[in-house]
């Protein structure tokens, strides 16, 4: 009877030990994706700022060059 009892303290260990090793990858991929998704926004962040600079530039000299003209 204790042999029967010790094998299943084992097969829960081993459970235990791989739904640990489940756990751990399921972590790192939604931090991988997570990491992946935040990367995009700042590529996304990083195009509208530069789209609003060149808008901006381009508003100014033109505000510049109305001034000239009076």
């Amino acid at each position: 009877m204790r042999l029967r009892h010790a094998s299943t303290v084992l097969d829960v260990d081993r459970i235990a030990a791989l739904a640990m090793d489940v756990l751990v990858w399921v972590v790192f991929a939604v931090l991988f994706i997570g990491a992946a998704l935040l990367v995009k926004v700042a590529a996304a962040l990083l195009v509208v700022l530069v789209v609003l600079a060149l808008g901006l530039g381009l508003t100014l000299r033109m505000l510049r060059q109305r001034r000239r003209r009076r």
